[in-house]
């Protein structure tokens, strides 16, 4: 439809044009006065719609008109969405389905149909139909308000009543995808706990990686969510006390509230990860969060992760507290960043660990559900509306824990790396006076003792020996002593809980020590064979 085609159907039908301004549902002020409109919305990179990139005038001016009604009516996040959908499952194809010029009406009812049939079958054949359902959407408003443009009702009413299935959000947990589903919390979460404890850069940006994995293991939240928080939401309960009682308050999204700041939800923080937020905080204070407008200064409450090079969605739409938030890729990046900085291994792929705050999403709802946790905590703990989204991980809650023999722990021991003291040999040290010796008694003979090992901690311990012993620093294990009866001990432990008791996590609370024993193990037998 060319322009002069265009403006007599407007003139005749009495069409409203598109205003050169709307305002969002959430308040704000959209300039929609050229093809391109920026976005009000600060967690993507680009918040841009350009709508030139559809050839066809009315095409164009009809999609100006639904993503007016979303941002009006629904949300910017459904507007944007909206816009990237129809456009990725439909309009890219103008060019090969001819509708990219300035076609008769009729023509182009027959173009988009075909176009909309070839879309409908390859989704269904790639298994991704839910895809299709904001285009959908999009089409049968099209048709109920303006089909004079080029969209037909009854085609129209053939897609309103196709059933439509949701996305597969939880087949990666279902599945276990090794790279997409939960971590492995005995052989996988336990390496990045470890390099995190052992990170001991002060540079930002690592500053800014470990708060962030702090908060995803800890709260298993979406990357938007972080990308919302501002310093001022941890806080100290007990500012009286010796010890502190850290709750943070998180923003909370997909509430159909208008802004994520306008409900915040207090969850409680546990000192260790609280510690890497208050690092980043203080490193913070370097930081100027001005904004310069019209000679203006404009200083915004800071973010907890604060973007140095500016928000532009949130700049250019008018949105000046969010100037300086980061945007949920840059989330995601400093997850990658830290484990590409250690270079963590998985064991389980022996390639880098693939890390997102999806997958620690997952892995934090699978270890609640083993653990017992009821559906409607662990709804509340993921900040969900309802029970019927935490199902999946109460389908796995039997079937997480794998069994572990001696060659399995030999074999993952090595990537685990827990081990982190020092063996030393018979000739270094008096086993008749020393006063630290580390015994091990075993649970179905408690008459025998081995002496496995010295303490070397100055000051009182506060560990429970000997098993929390082979995962401190201090302790120098004996490279005569039978680590290997140690191990199979747990071994058999470990085996007899899960046989006798339902929750997952008596049978798997002493796996980091089982791999820890099993490097000992290792490391004395090449010491041996080397002579």
């Amino acid at each position: 439809m060319n322009s002069h085609s265009l403006y007599k159907q407007i003139e005749i039908n009495g069409w409203l044009e598109v205003p050169n301004t709307i305002i969002s549902r959430e308040g704000h002020q959209v300039d929609t006065s050229s093809d391109i409109w920026h976005l009000p919305y600060t967690t993507a990179k680009s918040m841009s719609l350009d709508f030139s990139k559809i050839f066809d005038l009315g095409l164009r001016w009809v999609t100006k008109r639904y993503i007016k009604d979303r941002l009006e009516f629904t949300s910017t996040h459904a507007a944007y969405s909206s816009f990237q959908d129809v456009w990725r499952e439909l309009i890219r194809f103008q060019v090969e389905f001819e509708f990219n010029q300035c076609i008769d009406c009729e023509v182009l009812k027959i173009n988009l149909i075909k176009t909309f049939e070839y879309a409908l079958s390859e989704s269904r054949k790639n298994h991704r139909l839910w895809a299709m359902y904001r285009l959908i959407q999009w089409y049968v408003w099209s048709a109920e308000n303006y089909p004079e443009i080029g969209f037909c009702p009854s085609y129209a009413l053939e897609l309103d009543a196709m059933s439509i299935p949701g996305n597969p959000k939880g087949e990666a947990v279902r599945l276990e995808d090794v790279d997409c589903g939960p971590l492995h919390r005995s052989l996988e979460l336990p390496l990045l706990i470890k390099a995190m404890r052992a990170d001991r850069s002060y540079e930002f940006e690592h500053l800014q990686e470990k708060a962030a994995l702090a908060l995803s293991i800890a709260l298993g939240r979406n990357p938007a969510n972080l990308t919302y928080l501002k310093e001022k939401d941890l806080v100290n309960l007990t500012p009286d006390f010796d010890v502190a009682t850290w709750v943070i308050y998180m923003p909370r999204i997909k509430k159909r509230q208008l802004n994520a700041r306008d409900d915040m939800l207090a969850e409680y923080l546990a000192p260790e990860f609280a510690n890497y937020l208050l690092e980043l905080i203080e490193h913070n204070k370097r930081i100027n969060t001005a904004v310069e407008i019209d000679n203006k200064k404009f200083l915004v409450d800071k973010p907890l992760f604060i973007n140095q090079d500016i928000n532009k969605a949130a700049f250019l739409s008018g949105l000046i507290d969010s100037s300086f938030n980061m945007v949920s890729a840059d989330i995601s990046n400093l997850l990658k960043k830290f484990v590409n900085r250690h270079k963590i291994i998985s064991p389980l792929t022996k390639e880098i660990l693939r890390i997102s705050t999806r997958r620690l999403r997952y892995t934090l709802g699978t270890a609640l559900a083993a653990e017992g946790i009821s559906k409607k905590e662990l709804a509340r703990i993921l900040d969900h509306t309802d029970t019927q989204h935490v199902l999946v991980y109460f389908e796995l809650a039997g079937s997480i824990v794998e069994h572990l023999d001696k060659a399995t722990a030999k074999g993952f021991a090595q990537y685990l790396n827990l081990f982190r003291g020092q063996i030393i040999d018979s000739d270094s040290v008096n086993l008749d006076s020393h006063d630290k010796n580390v015994l091990f008694i075993d649970e179905s003979n408690p008459t025998e003792l081995a002496n496995i090992g010295l303490c070397g901690q100055e000051s009182i311990c506060h560990l429970d020996p000997p098993f929390s012993c082979y995962l401190c620093e201090k302790f120098q294990p004996y490279s005569f002593a039978d680590h290997e009866h140690v191990l199979n001990c747990l071994l058999q432990g470990r085996n007899k809980r899960l046989e006798k008791y339902e929750n997952a996590r008596l049978g798997i609370q002493l796996d980091d020590v089982i791999f820890a024993v099993a490097q000992v193990v290792e490391e004395c037998r090449l010491r041996e064979s080397r002579g």
